[in-house]
């Protein structure tokens, strides 16, 4: 997984688009600085990458972990999902 590092200034991510992340940078990642829940978002789609790249595939329990992390964030941490 790349490395983060503290940067200053406002998140970059969607910045050249109609709907950009208005909070500020607290990490830079390859070189974008992003907010932390962006990061957050952008390090469990590093995971899903590195994890469907292994010969495991897309059957692999640690995929599924990193698929569940996404959808509770997304819906505010509001329900749990089984394993």
């Amino acid at each position: 997984m790349p490395e983060a590092m503290a940067k200053p200034g406002p998140c970059q991510v969607r910045s050249n688009t109609e709907s950009p992340c208005t909070r500020h940078a607290e990490v830079e990642i390859l070189g974008v600085a992003m907010c932390g829940p962006c990061a957050r978002e952008q390090e469990a789609y590093f995971a899903i990458g590195e994890l469907t790249q292994e010969k495991r595939g897309l059957r692999s329990k640690a995929l599924a972990e990193a698929l569940g992390r996404m959808r509770r964030e997304r819906k505010g941490g509001k329900e749990d999902i089984a394993a």
